[in-house]
């Protein structure tokens, strides 16, 4: 057997290994139909400039941006304790005033979350300091940073250091024998013009913020994303979910650029090095205090077992 023969096997039995984990866990198997996005997708690079994509012909997004959840329909409890849709100044899109088409297995989710918060229980994924993931990655507060290429694009959010590679060099998405859940998924795309656009699919099961909605580890996406203006880089995501959506989701969410201070930075980003949150067995939110047992010390962080 030649070497790299012998290292595709040792691969391909890794993750093999892998996905049994991820099913032993509970996780769905990577087998999502995302044929319906792929379907549009695959349309929307039929109908793109076949221009050649160069260096010098790609748009400026140079310099450091945020997002924000106030682009998503923040949700609460009516009081007959139905699911509504805040509708504020806040909202700063049609998209934000309206909630998405939740399934009723995934809306009755989002109901008990703000049940339980009433009840004084709140309890966030990212606390473990794990990585927001995607697509919740968009609406992070968080600085961002975004390094394009003609075969690549980085999008780089300063939470957890998460960074998208998002693959514009014609490759397809990972074979689905070799395929499973990741934080980021797996994303390749094309430029149309100064737009990108972005085909994402085997992303991890996740919520969108803290106000209850969720999506399945099915979850896909077609992404549109162009600098509409100075200080503004548009988003327009379809979300396709059969798990927890009746029907794709048209949503609009932007990131805006911060300009001060001028020399702003996006900075290495490790969570773990003093958390002191953990969630307790009501399921809410604790913070050990010093002197509490499992509190960590931020001066000895180095030399403690996790």
């Amino acid at each position: 057997m030649s070497r790299s023969l012998m290292r595709r096997s040792l691969r391909l039995a890794f993750l093999t290994s892998l996905a049994s984990v991820f099913l032993v866990q509970g996780a769905a198997a990577q087998t999502a139909d995302f044929s319906e996005s792929w379907a549009a997708f695959q349309a929307m690079k039929a109908r793109a400039s076949k221009k050649p994509v160069t260096a010098a012909s790609l748009p400026d997004w140079s310099g450091v941006w945020t997002g924000s959840p106030d682009y998503l329909p923040y949700y609460r409890l009516s009081t007959d304790g139905k699911l509504t849709v805040r509708t504020s100044p806040r909202n700063p899109t049609e998209s934000s005033k309206q909630a998405a088409p939740l399934s009723p297995e995934y809306e009755a989710k989002a109901i008990q979350v703000l049940k339980d918060r009433v009840k004084g229980i709140d309890w966030d994924y990212v606390s473990n300091c794990i990585p927001a993931g995607f697509p919740r990655w968009t609406v992070s507060h968080y600085l961002k940073e975004f390094a394009l290429s003609p075969s690549v694009v980085w999008m780089i959010n300063e939470e957890q250091s998460e960074v998208r590679r998002i693959y514009t060099d014609g490759r397809g998405h990972t074979p689905r024998d070799e395929a499973y859940p990741l934080y980021e998924g797996d994303s390749i795309g094309f430029w149309d013009g100064d737009t990108l656009v972005v085909h994402t699919v085997d992303n991890k099961e996740g919520t969108w913020d803290r106000s209850g909605a969720a999506y399945s580890d099915q979850v896909n996406t077609i992404e549109r994303i162009r600098k509409v203006s100075a200080d503004v880089i548009e988003n327009q995501m379809t979300v396709y979910d059969k798990v927890a959506l009746t029907k794709p989701w048209n949503v609009t969410f932007r990131f805006t650029r911060v300009k001060d201070p001028a020399d702003l930075r996006v900075r290495m980003y490790s969570c773990n090095e003093n958390n002191n949150v953990v969630q307790d067995a009501s399921g809410n939110t604790h913070h050990v205090l010093p002197g509490e047992s499992g509190f960590k010390e931020p001066e000895k962080r180095a030399q403690q077992a996790p």
